[in-house]
């Protein structure tokens, strides 16, 4: 591959985790509430985790039997008691309320005609439904989500992949991502990066219009 690429992030810089995420921590409390209506907020988002005990994600997982083990997890934290099939849709409708930059979404769309666009995302099989309303992912030419390839950023495996599967120089590279941790990983690997929230989209421009217009790493 000789084109350069763009590759976005999703939470944080299309889904809108504004805010110290506070669209997503409620959607969190809203759908405990839903099952547990008394137990307190702060409660709620200390003990919700992602994560299983043996240290797998639900983010690094496409087998449904993890999720179930992840869900009983929660289920012991919480002292709540709900099928996996509900949950799941419970899930899905309570966080289908927060919030994506359509104009991000637009401008990823806009700059296809010089380069090609990429998503790399952690991302539940629980959320990958909310994605593909937020945008269309068969206009992206490469898709990258943690849940399908078992990894996760800011592992080294999930960059390393895509590394290989891109085939091209690292200075052709652009990732824009919210999350320090991410950013500082991925200029270990030489890519050209820009850290930005969705409601920075002048920077984002800035950023993207200097990357396509300098063949230099920047």
């Amino acid at each position: 591959m000789k084109e350069k690429i763009v590759i976005f992030d999703w939470g944080g810089v299309i889904e809108s985790h504004e805010n110290g995420s506070k669209e997503l921590q409620d959607a969190k409390i809203n759908l405990i509430k839903k099952y547990s209506p008394d137990m307190k907020e702060e409660e709620i988002l200390k003990k919700w985790s992602y994560q299983l005990e043996n240290g797998l994600w639900i983010s690094e997982t496409s087998d449904w039997l993890a999720i179930k083990k992840w869900l009983q997890n929660l289920e012991e934290k919480m002292n709540i008691s709900v099928p996996l099939e509900e949950f799941a849709s419970s899930y899905k409708e309570a966080f289908q309320s927060i919030s994506y930059y359509r104009d991000i979404v637009e401008y990823a769309y806009s700059i296809k005609e010089k380069c090609l666009i990429g998503l790399l995302s952690n991302l539940s099989m629980l959320d990958y439904e909310r994605l593909t309303k937020q945008v269309d992912l068969t206009r992206f030419d490469k898709v990258y989500l943690s849940f399908e390839l078992g990894c996760r950023k800011p592992n080294k495996e999930i960059y390393e992949y895509v590394m290989q599967d891109l085939k091209c120089d690292i200075g052709d590279i652009l990732f824009i991502d919210d999350d320090t941790t991410n950013i500082t990983m991925a200029k270990k690997y030489g890519w050209n990066t820009c850290q930005a929230y969705g409601y920075e989209l002048e920077k984002i421009k800035t950023k993207v219009q200097a990357f396509l217009e300098n063949n230099k790493k920047m």
